[in-house]
């Protein structure tokens, strides 16, 4: 088994303001699914007017919000612009709160902002924190800090609940394997929390109180699993449960069935030669920032290279006719 090796302040932000070498857009590439029961094409590409773009979420009520360098914006669910906040940096991580507040994960705080503004500021949480996702249910708000490798509980209050994920011997945890700052937790339709192992190269499900539930994890160069040093960076959940995941080095975006099943390759880059392919390391930057799934289980992709939101929607496969006789 891999030794976790410690990660410091300087290699994460190295890591974090890498730029992809090359990165081309991500095109539709149902052929490398082999046979995957489930096909997606492009049907809309909303420009961001903004340097940077990080961090990308919905709301329930169809807007879309998305951050970039000293900025948030929100879009309505056409991509039309409806605000703008300023924000100091470059935002890891958004999530919309149930009231309706926006929470803006900085590099070692969260931000709160509403119609005004910025309406609180939580807790510094230390030189070694780096927030890189933010996942929201009714009473607690997840963050994962790939810094400390850990996910940090809190009350819509932003008050301290707890810790989920560290190795824990006595509760037969073996604590989570992040190499780089690309660790993303989600709540599926049923409410259960899934936090990426992303050194393990898959997901684990875990109760409030941080108990682990259960776990999957898939090594390998095949298209139904993940490679390099650390995938999948982004998960999100589609109505029906499914899974959708991103991954950097190979570029692509996946659809699993909550069986784990490999369902379609969303969007892929074409890989070249792994000796060529910067986008391996850890240290470069991936085109494919963040993902999210709105009400409709459109797909949206925040492409870093294009400036833009990509949205995919699933496509019906032709059903084959039985012949008579």
């Amino acid at each position: 088994m891999r030794k976790n090796s410690g990660i410091g302040r300087r290699d994460f932000l190295r890591a974090a303001g890498a730029a992809a070498a090359g990165a081309t857009l991500i095109a539709n590439s149902r052929s490398q699914a082999g046979a995957a029961s489930a096909a997606f094409s492009e049907s809309k590409r909303i420009p961001l007017t903004m340097d940077n773009p990080s961090a990308l979420t919905v709301g329930s009520g169809g807007g879309i919000y998305v951050a970039g360098e000293n900025a948030v914006v929100t879009l309505d669910a056409h991509g039309k612009e409806t605000a703008r906040y300023g924000v100091k940096g470059r935002p890891g991580c958004l999530a919309v709160s149930a009231g309706g507040k926006l929470l803006v994960g900085m590099r070692n705080h969260v931000e709160v902002l509403d119609a005004k503004g910025l309406a609180a500021s939580w807790q510094d949480l230390g030189e070694r924190a780096y927030l890189t996702s933010i996942a929201v249910d009714d009473e607690n708000i997840f963050v994962a800090d790939a810094g400390n490798r850990v996910v940090l509980r809190f009350g819509h209050d932003g008050i301290s609940r707890g810790r989920i994920g560290e190795r824990d011997k006595e509760r037969g945890l073996p604590g989570l394997v992040v190499p780089s700052p690309y660790f993303d937790v989600a709540i599926d339709p049923q409410g259960a929390l899934w936090v990426v192992n992303p050194g393990k190269h898959g997901l684990e499900n875990y109760r409030t109180n941080g108990d682990l539930v259960s776990s999957w994890y898939r090594s390998g160069m095949e298209a139904e699993a993940f490679c390099g040093c650390c995938n999948p960076i982004h998960i999100a959940f589609r109505s029906d449960n499914s899974l959708v995941t991103a991954e950097k080095g190979l570029s692509r975006v996946k659809v699993y069935s909550p069986d784990t099943t490999l369902l379609g390759i969303v969007a892929a880059e074409p890989a070249p030669p792994i000796a060529e392919n910067k986008a391996l390391f850890c240290n470069v930057e991936p085109p494919i920032m963040d993902l999210a799934v709105d009400q409709q289980d459109r797909i949206l992709v925040l492409n870093k290279p294009e400036k833009a939101i990509i949205v995919y929607e699933e496509k019906r496969l032709p059903v084959e006719k039985k012949r008579e006789g």
